[in-house]
């Protein structure tokens, strides 16, 4: 586990961090979905508008979907982009990626997959939260299933990452614990959030977690689990506004976390060219329903082209390869 201090404010406390999620990086450029615009873009512009910020904050924080489909290059590519930022980088899965060759792929000198991190008198724990898209090799290791996608739509922990956890913070010495994951568990985006066993006991076990940051909704989105605030970030690729059920434009989060436990948080979304143009196109609705939890991935793979077009009163949109 490394140890370092925030370089903003060495002498106050205050740690600045800025969150990013849900790249969906592909191999190359030229992958365009239905958004009309590029994975490549909407990180750059992301990066472009949170520059000001991003040379005092400790870290930036990639909250999982790096990769659309898990492909080599896409985290060679974005390996590249992140480290030539001017401040530390720290990455986790999310239910897109695939587990191995992101970490064989993406780290670099300023690009890092560790469990944790100590910053002042806080500790940034690193949760993969995909055990339901993972299965038990028979060496005791898990690995990714080829549904991992659908399958891990919700927060779990398979038993080597809760033992992981659980040794991280019995040993650490920080005040206080800010813990990070992919999928929020946000009661009103999962309605099986009560039975989050491995989180649930986390919290009650270990009180000086005080947060969580998560992503995986694309959207900004927050609540409470287990009396701990829950914040989630924007993609900065494409995010919607769920509230509204439209487009936004690509965006993330900036934090401050302060010596006593106290956590502030802002979500800021990108001005421009991109972003005028997803407000301007409708919000399909299935994307809406599938990213709150109205239905599942396995529920919409089912539905045949008629019955979705029945259910949604939109065709099935084609995805470009």
């Amino acid at each position: 586990m490394k140890r370092h201090t925030d370089p903003a404010a060495p002498n106050t406390g205050v740690i600045g961090i800025v969150q990013i999620s849900d790249l969906h990086f592909r191999d190359a450029p030229g992958a365009r979905t239905f958004v009309g615009h590029e994975p490549d873009d909407g990180l750059a512009a992301v990066l472009a508008d949170a520059a000001p910020v991003l040379t005092g904050a400790a870290m930036v924080v990639a909250t999982g979907d790096l990769a659309d489909i898990g492909e080599p290059a896409a985290y060679e590519r974005m390996g590249e982009v992140l480290g030539a930022l001017p401040t530390p980088v720290y990455c986790l899965a999310g239910n897109h990626d695939r587990q191995d060759t992101l970490q064989a792929c993406l780290p670099r000198p300023n690009v890092h997959l560790e469990p944790a991190v100590r910053v002042g008198n806080w500790l940034m724990l690193f949760l993969d939260t995909n055990a339901h898209g993972r299965e038990a090799a028979a060496d005791g290791t898990y690995r990714d299933r080829d549904d991992r996608v659908h399958a891990a739509a919700q927060p779990g922990l398979t038993p080597i990452e809760e033992d992981r956890a659980r040794a991280i913070l019995a040993a650490t010495r920080a005040d206080h614990v800010f813990v990070w994951l992919h999928q929020p568990p946000l009661a009103a985006t999962a309605p099986d959030v009560r039975s989050y066993r491995e989180l649930t006991e986390l919290i009650r076990d270990f009180p000086r977690i005080r947060a969580i940051g998560a992503g995986h909704l694309h959207g900004d989105l927050s609540g409470e689990f287990e009396g701990r605030p829950v914040y989630v970030c924007p993609s900065t690729f494409f995010s919607i506004d769920h509230v509204n059920r439209t487009f936004q434009g690509p965006g993330y989060r900036t934090y401050t976390l302060r010596p006593d436990g106290r956590v502030d948080s802002e979500v800021h979304t990108v001005p421009g060219a991109i972003s005028d143009t997803m407000r301007a196109a409708p919000l399909p609705v299935f994307l809406a329903d599938l990213l709150a939890g109205r239905i599942t991935g396995e529920e919409l793979r089912a539905l045949s082209d008629a019955e979705f077009e029945e259910r949604f009163g939109e065709p099935r949109p084609m995805r470009r390869p």
